[in-house]
């Protein structure tokens, strides 16, 4: 029995260990590679179909909230869905992530901008968890890829 009592102990802080040392490997990796340009990094760490979409859904609802109508809504979001594209790529989330801000989107705004981001990881479950800056207005969202974590998605509002 205390064989069986210890193997669990055990279990439960090796899985108590990975949950947040993986997460926080997985935060670390992404700035390192955003601060050293690696691009082939960032790709690896960051799910880019599942960042447009969580962007493009952040946007249409900032549109939506402005109660733009009619053909003013349908120009305003076709535009974005441009603009997107166009931002989501590893060039702009390396800049959004080693700076809070990249081409108008910011999600961390700072005193000095020579300074990389010092990234806080909150809250979360077993499938995601937020990141923001020292000073929120949004978050970066990652999301359990197997063992490990990708950038996933933003918050625009915080």
């Amino acid at each position: 029995m205390k064989r069986l009592l210890a193997l669990l102990f055990l279990t439960a802080v090796v899985a108590g260990g990975w949950f947040i040392g993986s997460r926080l490997y997985a935060v670390n990796d992404l700035a390192s590679a955003a601060q050293s340009g690696d691009s082939a990094r960032l790709e690896r760490r960051v799910d880019f179909p599942a960042f447009r979409d969580s962007l493009n859904s952040e946007v249409d609802g900032a549109i939506e909230r402005r109660e733009i109508g009619g053909i003013g809504s349908v120009v305003a979001k076709a535009s974005a869905d441009f603009a997107i594209d166009r931002f989501v790529n590893p060039e702009t989330i390396g800049q959004l992530v080693r700076t809070g801000q990249a081409d108008g989107v910011g999600i961390a705004m700072r005193d000095d901008e020579r300074e990389p981001v010092s990234w806080r990881i909150e809250g979360g479950d077993l499938n995601s968890f937020r990141v923001t800056g020292p000073d929120p207005c949004g978050a970066l969202i990652f999301h359990r890829d197997g063992l490990g974590w990708r950038l996933a998605g933003i918050d625009l509002d915080g």
